[in-house]
């Protein structure tokens, strides 16, 4: 009995020593946080990490996975969200059937940073995923960062 009490309480130890690098809101400065409820009032089950000088906080808005990154003023430096593949535009649309294999479309977020739209688009492919950042004409751009 004392045996199985000790594995039981080592495993959950062991569960517990493997938790990401989420932070409290009581960690993250007001300003930052100010900044955020701004921009997102509606947010829900707010998750937050702090990577270098930005913060990156996961997030639900009417059951839809965001994320957003802030800068240490708590200014908006981008954020995106899960969208389904019907609400790609044409014009990508017909690239990706085109270009790409449309049935090993993963994940589709539409990614904003300042005032521009961009689109990322995950395709299922072995032995990793690859994301592609496309404009709404279509065309890739290789100048904005997969996120």
């Amino acid at each position: 009995m004392k045996k199985s009490i000790f594995l039981i309480l080592a495993i959950a130890m062991g569960f517990t020593a493997c938790e990401d690098d989420d932070m409290r809101n009581s960690e993250i400065p007001s300003v930052v946080l100010n900044g955020f409820t701004e921009q997102f009032p509606d947010a829900k089950g707010v998750e937050w990490e702090k990577k270098a000088d930005i913060y990156e906080a996961e997030f639900d808005i009417d059951n839809v996975d965001h994320e957003a990154i802030l800068n240490t003023e708590g200014s908006l430096l981008k954020y995106k969200y899960d969208i389904v593949y019907e609400e790609l535009p044409e014009a990508i649309k017909t690239t990706i059937t085109t270009d790409y294999d449309k049935t090993k479309v993963d994940e589709v977020e539409l990614l904003k940073i300042s005032e521009n739209t961009y689109y990322q688009v995950e395709f299922d492919e072995e032995p990793t995923d690859t994301k592609i950042i496309f404009e709404e004409t279509g065309a890739v751009n290789t100048e904005v960062t997969t996120w």
